[in-house]
């Protein structure tokens, strides 16, 4: 019997294909791919309320890393010293951002799944910023770190957002959160001015770590992560939900990374 706030049964969330080949289970979670398009996707779906209730960021965060810690305790302590190199999380997404929205040009910035607001506190420094978060902790902290900033909290699928009033959405680790993936990019398409951009980064499940590691992969994170884009999905998704994915650099998915980058404009 499925748990509470699961359904049995999920279909791609791509292209809608109800038949699946599993890739990797760790139960109760099954990993699977669709035969048709190759998306790969948890294949039980759980209700908004059972993710908020049972896997709030803050808390799922320290078990993976906890279990991580425990099954890979070198690996993790070589990612924990590489993380102090790299520049502070909210300045490298603003980096991102302002490769396809330049400083210059400013306008109106809104930021799913924004977390503590990090990022919104950088990119307020450029644009008018405002935010979705679905966990109401992760919420209150954006607020306390950028005061007066709007916080929507709730799914991105549900935001009450103007229509065609943004220049920029920023979807930073989000779709692979999202069990309606499709109609979060459509709620983009809608905030979103004509000409306006998102910007997205997920996990690159066409990585060669993913290969080599299997189910201990980092971006595999179950329940919490519940699609696995590669370049080619991602790239599909946005094509059908109305956007046209802009050229980017090579670095922005390499088969050597686990982040994959990639930009679209309405």
């Amino acid at each position: 019997m499925a748990e509470p706030g699961i359904a049995g049964t999920r279909a791609c969330p791509l292209c809608g294909e109800t038949r699946k080949i599993l890739r990797y289970a760790r139960a109760p979670h099954e990993v699977v791919e669709c035969p048709d398009c190759g998306m790969v996707f948890l294949s039980a779906e759980m209700s908004y309320t059972k993710q908020v209730a049972e896997h709030d960021f803050l808390d799922s965060y320290q078990v993976e890393r906890d279990r991580r810690q425990a099954t890979h305790p070198i690996l993790a302590f070589i990612s924990s010293w590489t993380r102090r190199l790299k520049p502070e999380i909210g300045l490298r997404l603003l980096a991102q951002t302002l490769r396809w929205r330049p400083a210059a040009q400013g306008g109106r910035l809104v930021d799913f799944g924004c977390g503590d607001g990090k990022f919104l506190a950088e990119a307020a420094r450029y644009f008018l910023v405002s935010g979705v978060e679905i966990s109401s902790r992760l919420a209150a902290g954006a607020r306390e770190r950028v005061p007066g900033v709007k916080i929507h909290v709730g799914p991105v699928t549900e935001a009450q957002l103007d229509e065609a009033a943004f220049d920029v959405v920023t979807q930073f680790s989000v779709l692979e959160h999202e069990w309606h993936p499709r109609a979060a990019l459509a709620a983009a398409q809608r905030a979103l001015a004509p000409g306006g951009i998102t910007v997205i980064k997920v996990p690159n499940y066409a990585s060669w770590n993913r290969r080599v590691m299997g189910l201990d992969w980092c971006g595999f994170r179950l329940p919490d992560h519940c699609n696995y884009f590669t370049p080619a999905t991602l790239a599909k998704m946005l094509r059908g939900t109305g956007f046209q994915p802009l050229p980017g650099s090579p670095l922005d998915r390499l088969p050597t990374s686990d982040s994959l980058w990639m930009a679209a404009q309405k």
